[in-house]
């Protein structure tokens, strides 16, 4: 990120004249009335909070925007039932980066399984529930792009109760109607207060709401409104704790107007490698010195998306070609083993596993839907594949079958 563009608080303590605080005090006026500037009318303790508009910002947003292009052109090369395996993969690793950056203890089979439960549920199925379940449900549910945004003050509990409420301790919930009535201080590493939340259920209600009216708005781009939302949930910091979790939720929600699912669903994990760099910008954006002046938090956010962005694209491209190489070797052995043509397509999907699934199995049920066949009459090509050894079994009851070591080697080459 570029870093020529310099905040009010860093130009005032480079500022060594007699006219310093009058310098300063022009300056942030002329940014916040300029017309290139986006405010948003949401008054907090810094001043009204805005972001300016200089040529390194217009630039970052209009390289997403355009990078989004080559993800979704990515996306759309794979198939649907992979695209599915892919995004149970990604919120998984979503689920497991916001935790840990809020120090909530999830090991990669429990967040698995809640994702499973949650998909399970998702197409009707029956089941306990498991830990995580309702929070990996609320990021499948980023899948339906129709999907509603937060428009009460409810429905923000609401989305609290799915992720955090199970998981904090009894005397961190909510002891306001819907959120904290008392004061909350957020501590850094060595036990000092990094930031206040705001003071009062009341204060917290009238600023949420001014943050879901504004996400709405065409007051400035949808990108940049999201990102503007993201600062001020966390500096409201309604709950006691899972403030985080619920917080980042909301960031995916918002940006998934813009973006690709894939490129939502790897910003926590991207996050969590850049922890030091992301609280940097929510310090920076709270300095009072920068009179509400969000830029480089904005910038800091864009920069992260663009990471994330530019690591899909190249994991995607990897994907794409893979694919297309798995194409073309199911078709020499299906030439060479003289399969079906029912057999031949199972063995690609079987393949697309191998390539795209966490798991790398498929089940009995999973093959006679991707072939539109009973179970009874699918299991004929099953046995055809084993037959030719080209799978191997990874249960019985139920039935599920992965590459075997013969087909694995031949998708190496």
């Amino acid at each position: 990120m570029s870093t020529s563009y310099k905040t009010l608080a860093r130009l005032f303590h480079a500022d060594r004249s007699n006219d310093s605080y009058a310098n300063h005090s022009a300056l942030a006026k002329q940014r916040l009335e300029a017309d290139s500037t986006y405010r948003t009318g949401i008054v907090t303790t810094m001043g009204e909070l805005f972001i300016a508009m200089p040529r390194e910002l217009v630039s970052q947003l209009a390289a997403v925007l355009l990078a989004e292009r080559k993800v979704s052109e990515q996306w759309n090369q794979i198939p649907g039932v992979m695209q599915w395996n892919y995004i149970n993969h990604a919120v998984s690793e979503e689920l497991l980066a916001t935790n840990e950056m809020e120090g909530v203890r999830s090991t990669r089979k429990e967040v698995e399984d809640a994702v499973i439960a949650a998909r399970g549920k998702q197409q009707g199925a029956k089941g306990e529930d498991v830990r995580f379940n309702e929070f990996a449900k609320l990021y499948l549910n980023l899948t339906n792009r129709s999907m509603s945004l937060p428009r009460t003050l409810e429905d923000i509990r609401f989305i609290y109760d799915q992720i955090a409420l199970d998981e904090v301790e009894p005397n961190d919930r909510p002891d306001g109607e819907l959120f904290r009535k008392k004061g909350v201080e957020i501590q850094g590493a060595h036990g000092e207060v990094v930031h206040s939340g705001v003071d009062g259920e009341a204060r917290i209600n009238a600023l949420l709401t001014e943050m879901m009216r504004f996400a709405e708005s065409a007051a400035m781009p949808s990108a940049l409104s999201a990102i503007a939302a993201h600062f001020l949930f966390e500096y409201i910091h309604p709950f006691y704790d899972g403030n985080g979790r619920t917080g980042r939720y909301l960031l995916a929600l918002y940006l998934n107007r813009d973006f690709t699912l894939p490129t939502v669903l790897s910003l926590s994990r991207v996050i969590a490698e850049n922890k030091s760099k992301y609280y940097r910008a929510f310090s920076e954006a709270e300095d009072k010195l920068n009179c509400g002046e969000m830029t480089f938090f904005a910038q800091t956010m864009i920069g992260l998306i663009s990471q994330a962005q530019q690591e899909l694209i190249d994991e995607l491209g990897v994907k794409v070609d893979m694919l297309r190489k798995a194409g073309d070797q199911c078709g020499r052995l299906a030439e060479q083993h003289g399969l079906s043509q029912h057999a031949g397509d199972l063995l690609f999907q079987i393949m697309q596993e191998e390539l795209f699934d966490t798991y790398k199995a498929v089940s009995l049920e999973d093959a006679a839907a991707n072939l539109h066949l009973s179970k009874q009459s699918a299991r004929k090509y099953v046995d055809e594949l084993a037959r030719a050894g080209l799978i191997a079994f990874a249960g019985r009851r139920p039935l599920r079958m992965r590459a075997s070591q013969a087909l694995l080697g031949s998708m190496d080459r």
